[in-house]
């Protein structure tokens, strides 16, 4: 199985050119049910709850700013599991609001435990209406030239094969429809559909308490193409730092510390690598991830009595 996954990496990794229209993120590790329904309740009967924040290009005006929150739990009687996701992305003149219920099939296989998921929700987009062309053009046909605001259904499927505390690997598509967005009868745009593949997996350094977990993740909309190849060190289940590079785009540093059971802070700094590095100083990215584990069998405790020693 190693083997068979270290292919799956290296194919994934051979593509060179790149593009965004959805959020983007630094964790993508972490963060598996926003981008494929697939993974929901994976959490080995857990609940577990995600917040990233991230300002991307520090000091660049009209730059994007993120916020996603995500929970999901395994839920048995539905033979699988379930999570809700909710989004607020901000870049120049629109904002985004995406919400979104996760729903996954799982199945257990000789190769890991495998979910099959769908995603609907819907996305609330408003326009200023105010902005100006670099090329001084006034205007675009395609963009209302008063505030607007148009929300509409959006669904996604994915499937994730997960081997706890060994390996993952995902496939998924966002915006399956293509939503078209019709602010007015002069002023339509459409999302065009987002393809997705993860794929990582988990080793020890011999004896010794280091885990390394290389990972990827890729994303197109048919027409671009980006990768991310991340390596993180693991010390004692405690300590994480990693590194990750973003085609064409960025360097990433990572950093992320477990303060108590099942609660993980990570951060992030991306320094691009394209002349955007000129008029930016960089992203900042927070995560927080907790998880709360509702099934845990009682604790036997002893009692000790003076009189029966």
């Amino acid at each position: 199985m190693p083997k068979f996954f270290a292919v799956i990496i290296v194919s994934l990794t051979i593509i060179h050119v790149y593009g965004q229209e959805d959020p983007q993120f630094a964790h993508n590790m972490y963060n598996q049910v926003f981008t494929n329904p697939g993974s929901a309740g994976m959490t080995n009967g857990r609940i577990c709850a995600d917040v990233i924040n991230r300002n991307t290009w520090i000091g660049f005006d009209g730059a994007p700013k993120t916020t996603l929150a995500s929970i999901n739990t395994t839920i048995n009687k539905l033979k699988g599991g379930m999570g809700v996701s909710i989004v607020d992305d901000r870049l120049g003149f629109y904002k985004d609001f995406r919400a979104k219920i996760s729903y996954s099939y799982h199945k257990q296989t000789s190769f890991g435990l495998m979910g099959i998921g769908i995603d609907p929700g819907f996305i609330n987009r408003a326009l200023e209406g105010a902005w100006q062309a670099p090329d001084g053009v006034d205007g675009d046909a395609l963009i209302p030239q008063s505030p607007a605001r148009k929300m509409f259904f959006d669904i996604g499927a994915g499937i994730f094969l997960k081997k706890m505390n060994s390996y993952y690997f995902g496939l998924s598509i966002s915006h399956l429809h293509n939503p078209r967005i019709n602010y007015s009868d002069s002023a339509a745009s459409f999302l065009r559909r987002h393809y997705y593949g993860t794929a990582g997996f988990n080793f020890r350094l011999g004896t010794s308490p280091i885990e390394l977990k290389p990972s990827v993740f890729v994303k197109t909309d048919g027409t671009k193409i980006q990768f991310s190849g991340n390596l993180t060190a693991q010390y004692n289940k405690k300590i994480n730092v990693g590194v990750t590079y973003r085609n064409h785009d960025s360097l990433i540093g990572m950093f992320g510390i477990e303060l108590m059971p099942d609660l993980l802070v990570g951060y992030a700094y991306e320094l691009s690598i394209s002349r955007l590095v000129t008029v930016n100083k960089g992203t900042h990215e927070v995560y927080i991830g907790y998880c709360l584990d509702l099934y845990k069998p009682p604790k036997n405790y002893k009692y000790k009595d003076v009189r029966y020693l």
